[in-house]
């Protein structure tokens, strides 16, 4: 049941934090004066660490694949493609948002929301973990967003400060 689609999601949510959050350099300004190489290496790095995310849980499925004890990946590979995707595309827009050092946070507020639309059975397109493998508007909203994502990210870089810190407000 949905039961079975609770870790994975979790998983793939920290997966997608952690690529979010390789994001970060601490070279700020002279990075971004580096000219125009350096967005297709953001782009290169990013679909290279989601291709490795997604074959690290290829073999983990692939080695607990157990048919006598019922152990296997419910719905097989591609769900968790597109999960994995799709939540790197939040945390690439939550890195343009809050900086990538804190980035890690979009993929974990999408996956509370998924684990409560998993446990209520709402399967929204724009909850694309809590809808079937094969569901076409769950694979249109994760790729869409995660396109976004990766194309905003790839032209403007993180959101950084010479000192690489947030800005604080000050209250008034």
């Amino acid at each position: 049941g949905n039961a079975a689609d609770e870790l994975p999601v979790i998983l793939e949510s920290g997966a997608a934090g952690i690529i979010a959050v390789t994001a970060h350099s601490p070279f700020g300004e002279p990075e971004r004066a580096a000219g125009w190489r350096l967005a297709f290496l953001r782009a290169a790095l990013t679909l290279a660490l989601c291709g490795a995310a997604i074959g690290w849980f290829a073999l983990g499925a692939a080695a607990a694949y157990s048919p006598r004890a019922g152990s296997y990946l419910a719905g097989g590979i591609l769900p968790v493609a597109r999960d994995v995707l799709g939540m790197t595309g939040i945390g690439l827009i939550a890195c343009l948002v809050t900086g990538a050092l804190i980035a890690w946070t979009g993929p974990l507020a999408f996956a509370a929301i998924s684990q409560f639309a998993l446990t209520a059975g709402y399967s929204g397109p724009l909850t694309w973990a809590a809808r079937p493998p094969a569901d076409r508007g769950g694979w249109i909203a994760a790729m869409t967003v995660f396109a976004v994502g990766l194309a905003a990210f790839t032209i403007s870089g993180p959101r950084l400060r010479p000192s690489g810190e947030l800005r604080l407000v000050a209250a008034g």
